[in-house]
């Protein structure tokens, strides 16, 4: 996390799930309204990473309290020897721009390790 939390990125490694990562984020978008209080303006579409077949999932949603105020999320997720990544960057709405060059340069300079 940035300071005072401004900007979040997370990295998720895991096994493989059933259907692919456009799956997993499909299920994840029709979740999205319980885990996400005020989730809006979501889409899922199909992208690449590294040659192979990735899902984007956007949404803005309420935040995790009033004071926060409401956030925009990007998350790409695909697989990649035998695993699934997902790489996400959460921030206020007002800065979703800034917010996708942190995206962009965490994506292109994730890097895997091992196997």
């Amino acid at each position: 996390m940035s300071p005072g939390e401004t900007f979040r990125i997370g990295i998720k490694i895991a096994e493989p799930e059933s259907g692919g990562p456009l799956a997993v984020h499909q299920r994840a978008h029709a979740k999205g309204p319980g885990t996400n209080p005020g989730y809006r303006d979501a889409e899922v579409e199909i992208t690449s990473q590294n040659g192979r077949q990735g899902a984007l999932w956007l949404f803005t949603w309420d935040g995790f309290s009033p004071a926060e105020g409401p956030r925009h999320t990007r998350d790409l997720c695909w697989e990649e020897g035998g695993r699934l990544y997902d790489v996400w960057v959460s921030s206020p709405v007002r800065q979703a721009d800034e917010a996708r060059g942190y995206f962009d340069t965490a994506v292109s300079t994730f890097v895997r390790t091992g196997g």
